[in-house]
């Protein structure tokens, strides 16, 4: 695992700012202070989602996170497709507020904020949403999806099961690794697979409110 600590917000992307190689102590979970770590190994993959684990913080039934990534290749394009008139710069960074209910089945989450940095710390546009709204609209379309498939997806290694998986590590006082152990559960509808599948989503629960244990 890949850790950057203590990064302010506008130099996440730029790669290799301050990496460390520790586990992340529970106790700077939720914290206040930034601590940033990579939902991918690799901090270049185009995929790379980094995560401030540090300023997690609860509100109502859910985690409010910051994902942050560089814009490259066709994000950039779709960034700047999204923004006619706004000049957005090589290697700026996209950062979400997001709103994540780690929940047994998996985790549902919604947009409250998105921001476009420039790499120079510069805000280059941002854009606030109804969090009540936006939390109906993950509602429903979950529901939809869940009728095109077997249900929900569950927790694996995307950023938002990092987010889960990082709050319950702080209720369980244990140190925060990523990325987090295989599923094993077996690729079969089968009673066996059920409950395996579920003991796995159920270490990304967390077990009390992060707010009660600063």
């Amino acid at each position: 695992m890949v850790m950057r600590c203590l990064v302010p917000i506008f130099l996440l992307a730029l790669a290799g700012e301050g990496a460390c190689e520790t586990p992340v102590p529970a106790t700077v979970i939720g914290a206040g202070s930034p601590v940033v770590v990579d939902s991918q190994s690799d901090p270049k993959d185009l995929i790379n989602v980094r995560v401030d684990i540090g300023a997690l913080r609860q509100i109502g039934d859910a985690i409010e996170a910051e994902l942050t990534w560089t814009l490259r290749l066709g994000m950039l394009i779709d960034a700047r497709a999204a923004h006619p008139g706004v000049t957005i710069p090589d290697a700026s960074a996209s950062v979400d507020r997001e709103r994540i209910v780690c929940r047994p089945e998996g985790a549902l989450s919604y947009l409250v904020e998105s921001r476009i940095i420039a790499p120079d710390g510069t805000l280059v546009a941002r854009q606030g949403f109804d969090a009540d709204v936006e939390r109906k609209k993950a509602e429903e379309m979950e529901r939809r999806l869940a009728r095109l498939t077997s249900g929900a997806a569950g927790y694996g290694s995307d950023p938002r099961s990092l987010v889960c998986w990082a709050v319950a590590r702080k209720c369980e006082g244990k140190d925060f690794i990523w990325p987090p152990p295989p599923n094993q559960t077996l690729l079969e509808h089968s009673e066996r697979a059920e409950k395996m599948r579920a003991d796995y989503n159920s270490t990304f629960v967390p077990r009390c409110r992060l707010s009660d244990r600063r």
